[in-house]
């Protein structure tokens, strides 16, 4: 007996593609068309430094952290982070590193998380003074709920 496969393989294919859906569906994975983006105004503590930082998503769920913060302090590597709580108390511990501050500036891509998850419950991101003296210099709350679409470029 002879099978037909092209039309076996033809229906199984088209069974999965009903049953599946974009990744803009589900706002835990993010995506979307032009991807997503989320501001954070950087506050400073401690008589440290404002800014602000810029979570993006890109279409295929690439997440990038930007932040720049005013009155930088040359030449110095400032640790920075995102811990789950606010910025009057966080969890010690980060949830995820991110790339020193350098000169008031720092780009981290691709972090391992969507703006779907970080946009879920209470996160902030953490900057501290330098890698000898922790405290914390800016500190800024992640949005919780739908972060804005990018506009097309």
């Amino acid at each position: 007996m002879k099978t037909a496969w092209p039309a076996v393989l033809v229906t199984v294919a088209l069974s999965l593609a009903a049953c599946s859906s974009p990744a803009s569906d589900n706002p835990t994975i993010g995506g979307g068309a032009v991807g997503q983006i989320s501001d954070v105004t950087m506050q400073a503590v401690n008589g440290g430094q404002p800014g602000a930082a810029t979570l993006s998503e890109s279409p295929s769920v690439v997440l990038t952290v930007t932040i720049s913060l005013q009155q930088n302090v040359p030449g110095a590597q400032q640790p920075a982070s995102i811990h789950a709580g606010t910025c009057n108390g966080f969890d010690a511990a980060p949830k995820f590193a991110l790339d020193p501050v350098v000169n008031g500036k720092s780009t981290t891509s691709p972090l391992n998380s969507t703006l779907g998850e970080l946009s879920s419950s209470p996160y902030v991101i953490v900057v501290q003074r330098s890698a000898s003296d922790p405290a914390t210099t800016s500190c800024g709350v992640i949005p919780t709920g739908t972060p804005s679409s990018a506009p097309p470029s």
